[in-house]
């Protein structure tokens, strides 16, 4: 009896490094020769390819020696009261900024800042006076973009002040 009969067909013998690999052996290897062939290709692209970054505009409000802390909340009415407004773009590309300055839903203050390249930074005192002696009275900050009716960030930011009389 001959050899050749007692192997089954669909096996075939090859010699590689000194051991034997089966047509199944074959077909596993170069699936996973052809993945690590995918992957180190993808690896590529995504190290190569810029990726896109958050797009958005800081805005925010600084107290008394330009710390996160120390709002006024105490002024007397007709008076004017100072705080530092900051805006920093990162929309990557220039936009037009604007700053409303309400209470009560009335105007009391709008500041123009004109146009901030992405990655500038605006920060100014503003002066603002309110008229109306109370407690808690809520002066809301609205940011602007690019001339838009609507405020860039929905929720304004908020201090909130008592109000004496002169």
């Amino acid at each position: 009896m001959r050899i050749d009969k007692r192997i089954p067909q669909y096996v075939e013998f090859r010699t590689v490094n000194g051991k034997m690999m089966t047509a199944s052996n074959k077909i596993i290897s170069a699936v996973l020769i052809t993945a690590i062939i995918i992957c180190v290709g993808l690896i590529v692209y995504l190290a190569v390819t810029p990726q896109p970054s958050e797009r958005f505009s800081e805005f925010y409000l600084l107290g008394q020696g330009g710390k996160a802390s120390g709002y006024p909340s105490q002024v007397a009415a007709e008076q004017p009261v100072s705080i530092i407004v900051g805006i920093v773009n990162h929309e990557g590309r220039p936009s037009d900024y604007a700053v409303q300055i309400k209470e009560n839903d009335v105007i009391i203050k709008s500041v123009t800042v004109g146009e901030l390249n992405d990655g500038q930074k605006w920060e100014q005192p503003v002066e603002f006076t309110l008229s109306n002696a109370g407690d808690s009275r809520r002066v809301n900050f609205y940011l602007y973009k690019d001339g838009a009716e609507l405020p860039r960030i929905k929720d304004p930011l908020v201090l909130i002040m008592k109000v004496t009389e002169n």
